[in-house]
């Protein structure tokens, strides 16, 4: 009962709170998670992508995030998912620094919107892909500027049943007392009922929108770059900018949906203001 609770509030506080920020080095941005103190940032922004994952319309919306840090080297933090999907991501690392100061590990919540409305009228008549909450966990490893992560996220709402690997590193890079960059990539793994979900055509969507039946499976469905820049005009206040690239592969890339009337290459910005604490 308590877990059931804690999704479904985990769930609500996505759904109000992200709008699918592009999973940028949101947490690298952090300047209090080496002091021992505990702190954190808010962040709020303007993201601008595609409207669908795989398409080529895009579209402005908010981007929310966020992050706090206890004393022990303990967290929580709000942002989004890789790539161009349209998914918020709640998580929690429970590894103390005392514990360990290279390893994380904890549990995530997410929120991917659902599919409709959209500008491609093809695509706007296939069936509506309903929102969906995804639960999982995921490992970390961080080495100087250095950081990488492991996710694992499954469909808990029975929207499309499936699940999905993330693979993410990063690189930080201090420019001076004021300015901080970090470059990451990304790979994302889903498997077959995802993918039918979001990128398959049935015969009868096909006889419908004019679209070739699709059926899509498992394996690899996308990769990508990102640069996410922050500047501190002083002790609270900065500004946090980011730029990506996401490479859809695979039976995503062969879908008609993107390769018919979307396109491979997805690109998305975020500018926000950051306020720390």
């Amino acid at each position: 009962m308590q877990h059931t609770k804690f999704i479904t509030v985990g769930a609500a506080l996505l759904a109000l709170g992200i709008t699918a920020a592009p999973a940028m080095a949101y947490e690298e941005m952090s300047q209090t998670a080496s002091t021992g103190q505990g702190g954190g940032f808010v962040g709020l922004g303007a993201a601008y992508g595609p409207d669908y994952e795989g398409g080529d319309d895009y579209e402005a919306r908010i981007a929310p995030f966020g992050k706090y840090i206890w004393g022990s080297g303990r967290y929580v933090s709000l942002g989004g998912t890789s790539g161009t999907e349209k998914a918020g991501r709640l998580k929690a690392n429970i590894i103390a620094t005392d514990q360990s100061n290279v390893w994380e590990f904890g549990p995530l919540l997410q929120y991917r919107q659902k599919r409709d409305d959209v500008d491609n009228r093809k695509v706007d008549k296939l069936k509506e892909v309903d929102a969906a909450t995804e639960a999982g966990a995921f490992v970390g490893f961080k080495s100087g500027p250095w950081s990488s992560s492991l996710s694992y996220a499954t469909d808990v709402s029975s929207s499309h049943d499936g699940y999905l690997w993330y693979i993410n590193s990063g690189y930080r890079i201090q420019v001076n007392d004021r300015f901080m960059m970090n470059v990451g990539v990304h790979l994302t793994w889903a498997d077959d009922d995802y993918m039918d979900e979001y990128f398959g055509v049935s015969g009868k969507e096909s006889a419908k929108t004019g679209l070739s039946k699709f059926s899509a499976s498992s394996g690899f469905k996308d990769y990508g770059i990102g640069l996410t820049g922050h500047y501190k005009f002083n002790q609270s206040w900065g500004l946090l900018g980011n730029v990506g690239y996401t490479r859809m592969i695979n039976d995503a890339e062969d879908s008609p949906i993107v390769n018919k009337v979307g396109d491979e290459n997805q690109y998305e910005a975020v500018v926000a203001v950051t306020y720390s604490f």
